[in-house]
């Protein structure tokens, strides 16, 4: 092998090597960038939601202190509001939360802000119970005022490690951007060839350090205009639903005055649309409230029977047109179920309703109970469509929509199996789905028997 041979492979060795090791920097370099803007975007989800913690903290110290004053309704449904979206908020950081030093500040927030809202609890049934005057002293002894203090604290500790987070990231991205600089250099000297590739990465780490700055500016920006946002949404959007439905209720029943039939036609579905809304976001919160384990279940003792008859008369009022007709298999001497009436009625309701929407008004639905062991088996079953074998353990699924096989119908919103099945598991029990395309379905749930109840089934 001549000189000029081995020189140049050589070069070729060199020119290899050289890319290969720009290549492998600039990977690296996209590789931070990407990672960066991850982290980001998980840290701007952070703040945002610490900042809503401290915004509905306040809310809820305003609202109860409204109550306290006026001893208004509105006031205490505002505060209810805000406890609900206190632990919606407090979920998506204990999610997203990774940093330890954040670890250690997020119980000590989460510790202040529920006994705060303890306190602020107490306050109202003081206003209930005691009256104003009692309430006011429990105020003005400065009840609160510390645990607030705290969450303000807690809550800046971890805005500021965010902060410094997202500078840090910042700056590496930065960093990045000039070491893919040097590498486009490097590689064009190298081999023209790479010229295009070396390119496109530059541009993008350029493009992604742009968003990132831009980014850091804007959460500046909204920092500043948090305060005036959430005073509009507390003042001009606390209860649109609410202030809707009241006079379309007053037209309907003619308290403003008659209406012709065309009239109350329109005045009528425009309720009945507002309360679909209504009732959406209330099965929203509802669910929110059992992942989060924050829903009280008031349990007493139930009566099977009558709770089977409203859940079929509620049905039937609200269904337009010819149905399928239901009936009902209720074993006899069926004992009492220990749960919460207006929840387990509801969990029926949601059955029913399904079942008569995916059958045909010639078809059947049953609904049925039985005591099974130290439980009631609860089902309801429909002659309908049925579900594809493959689709039914996304039923349960939040916002899962399942096809059926006319005309590529959907489930509703998907909330409403969902709700079910919070619902019935919040109680201790189960459900399941059995179905056949083409035979229909048959919803199955568990719930526990009363104490006494179960206690007879034992002895016996």
């Amino acid at each position: 092998m001549n000189s000029l041979h081995r020189r140049h492979l050589y070069i070729a060795f060199l020119l290899l090597f050289t890319l290969t090791v720009n290549a492998g920097i600039a990977y690296f370099n996209i590789r931070r960038l990407v990672q960066n803007e991850r982290v980001v975007a998980r840290t701007y989800l952070i703040l945002t939601e610490v900042e809503n913690v401290l915004s509905l903290a306040t809310e809820a110290e305003t609202t109860q202190r409204g109550f306290i004053l006026t001893g208004s309704a509105r006031d205490l449904q505002a505060f209810e509001a805000a406890q609900s979206q206190i632990a919606a908020a407090l979920s998506i950081l204990s999610k997203n939360i990774v940093n330890p030093e954040q670890k250690r500040n997020f119980p000590l927030l989460r510790r202040a802000v529920e006994q705060r809202l303890k306190l602020a609890r107490q306050g109202i049934e003081l206003r209930r119970k005691r009256g104003f005057g009692a309430a006011q002293k429990f105020i003005a002894a400065g009840a609160g005022g510390r645990e607030m203090e705290a969450i303000q604290t807690y809550a800046r500790r971890i805005q500021n490690s965010e902060q410094e987070i997202l500078q840090q990231r910042a700056d590496e991205s930065t960093e990045a951007a000039e070491n893919a600089t040097r590498t486009f250099w490097i590689a064009t000297g190298a081999n023209v060839v790479f010229l295009a590739l070396v390119s496109a990465l530059l541009w993008r780490a350029s493009e992604q350090n742009a968003r990132l700055e831009h980014a850091f500016a804007d959460l500046k920006r909204a920092e500043g205009m948090r305060d005036s946002l959430s005073a509009m949404l507390v003042h001009d959007l606390r209860t649109p639903l609410t202030t809707l439905l009241g006079p379309l209720e007053m037209l309907h029943s003619g308290v403003l005055g008659p209406l012709d039939e065309t009239q109350r036609e329109i005045v009528m579905m425009s309720h009945l649309s507002g309360e679909r809304l209504l009732t959406l976001v209330n099965e929203l919160l509802d669910i929110s409230k059992l992942e989060a384990g924050e829903m009280k279940i008031q349990a007493v003792a139930v009566a099977l029977p009558d709770l089977i008859r409203e859940a079929i008369g509620e049905v039937s009022r609200h269904q337009g047109g010819e149905t399928a007709r239901i009936s009902t298999e209720i074993e006899a001497d069926l004992p009492p179920i220990n749960g919460d009436r207006d929840l387990l009625l509801r969990v029926l309701i949601n059955l029913l309703g399904n079942a008569l929407k995916f059958t045909p008004s010639s078809g059947q639905v049953a609904v049925g109970a039985r005591s099974q062991d130290q439980m009631a088996l609860l089902w309801v079953r429909d002659t309908g469509e049925g579900i594809p074998a493959q689709d039914v353990d996304k039923v349960f699924d939040k916002f899962g929509q399942v096809e059926t096989r006319k005309a590529g119908r959907k489930m509703s919103t998907g909330l409403g199996l969902t709700f079910c099945k919070l619902a019935v598991e919040s109680h201790g029990g189960r459900i399941w789905v059995e179905s056949q395309v083409g035979q229909g379905s048959t919803f199955y749930f568990t719930v526990p028997l009363h104490r006494e109840a179960r206690a007879e089934t034992a002895k016996g």
